[in-house]
């Protein structure tokens, strides 16, 4: 049977600097084990290490093989492959647990493959179904079902980028789609929401970036990807995020326009199938889709909820007398957008917190909605985000309408 050491360091946290310390330890768990194979604490629960300690291996591991993945989970790695695979490691990820996820070799011959049985050993003192004893903390199954996509698409080896600036080095004058994000100390999360760009099926796109007076590392993480494609632009004074967006209107040159948070992501597809489906409905003013809803945790980062249409069904605006349900996401005709004068250019408490709602509710007065069914977005709440703080004002702003 082989042999593997546990390293016992857990992932914790969401921010890009709670993975690098994650990471960090990591290696250096790594780097003390004596075993030829080591498995990472939180890649999967205790029943996948009883069953592959207690396994009779009937066959050999390929002795090119550097990981091993029991149903599609990564939990063995040869040491001194993870050890210089976690030296070179700088991606970004929306939470430390999804470290593991992105150390996958690109190349599908270095990974063995193991599925467990349906049913439980009884010598492991385990019962019931696998599905049971096997379940994680928390739902790795839509997680990885959204992540997973995006960290394939862009996996953190140098050839990857070489080859994206090689292939982008001249990119359109006019791209198809302008993606527009203001951001405002979310050097945490900017990263991620980066990559998922990055990872899009369709290259004709731009990214503007708008950094509103941010006082982390947000400028830091919008300049770290060297992609022709991205444009930042600096504010030094915070003016909230409807100002922002109209100076980054400004500067769109994509006759669609593409919001995304700076906390937010899309979903592979996403630029392509919106921008299709504005082209097939030329009297739509703007595209929408499914969207999932994640919640954002502490120690665990988001964490997937549900997937929700933010089409209202009384009526398109998203918007009712108490509350508002902002559609999410928002393709816009640029066309279109600047007609109606883009974004309410105002700075106080409403401009900040229902600029995207009073748009779409002005836009969709003259013009069609379409949208598309399938989840091309993930929304992050976080509890203690502004427009969280101050939902109870959403009467008040309506009547000011």
């Amino acid at each position: 049977m082989k042999q593997f050491d546990i390293l016992p360091s857990q992932p914790i946290g969401f921010t890009r600097d709670e993975t690098i310390a994650y990471r960090d330890r990591l290696l250096e768990d790594a780097s003390r084990s004596n075993g030829e194979w080591v498995w990472l604490s939180g890649a999967s629960p205790p029943p996948y290490r009883q069953w592959l300690r207690s396994f009779d291996w009937p066959f050999a591991c390929p002795d090119h093989a550097v990981c091993i993945c029991v149903d599609g989970i990564p939990c063995l790695w040869r040491r001194e492959w993870l050890c210089n695979r976690l030296s070179e490691w700088n991606g970004r990820l929306p939470a430390a647990r999804f470290l593991q996820d992105d150390l996958m070799p690109g190349d599908e011959t270095l990974m063995f493959r193991l599925d467990m049985p349906e049913a439980s050993d009884p010598s492991l003192g385990i019962s019931g179904n696998r599905k049971f004893f096997g379940r994680f903390p928390v739902s790795r199954q839509h997680d990885r079902e959204y992540i997973l996509p995006i960290l394939t698409a862009t996996r953190q080896h140098p050839d990857f980028w070489a080859s994206k600036q090689t292939a982008w080095a001249h990119p359109r004058s006019e791209p198809a789609v302008s993606i527009l994000m203001s951001v405002h100390n979310m050097g945490g999360t900017i990263g991620w929401s980066i990559r998922s760009v990055l990872a899009q099926s369709c290259g004709d796109w731009e990214l503007v970036i708008g950094d509103d007076a941010s006082d982390d590392d947000s400028l830091e993480e919008a300049c770290f990807f060297s992609d022709p494609r991205i444009k930042v632009i600096v504010q030094s004074r915070n003016r909230g995020k409807a100002i922002m967006m109209n100076r980054l209107l400004e500067e769109a040159k994509g006759r669609f326009i593409l919001e995304l948070d700076g906390d937010d992501w899309l979903a592979p597809d996403t630029v392509r199938l919106l921008s299709e489906a504005l082209d097939q409905a030329p009297e739509a003013g703007m595209a929408t889709a499914l969207y999932a809803w994640w919640i954002r945790t502490r120690q665990m980062g988001p964490v997937w909820k549900s997937t929700i249409s933010s089409v209202c069904q009384q009526n398109p605006f998203g918007l009712s007398a108490h509350s508002a349900h902002p559609l999410v996401p928002r393709m816009y005709r640029t066309s279109l957008l600047k007609a109606i004068g883009g974004w309410w250019d105002r700075e106080d408490r409403f401009g900040r917190i229902f600029e995207d709602i009073d748009l779409t509710a002005r836009l969709l007065e003259h013009h069609l909605l379409v949208q598309f069914p399938a989840v091309l977005y993930h929304r992050v709440i976080c509890g203690s985000s502004i427009s969280q703080r101050n939902r109870d004002l959403f009467p008040a702003w309506r009547k000011s309408r």
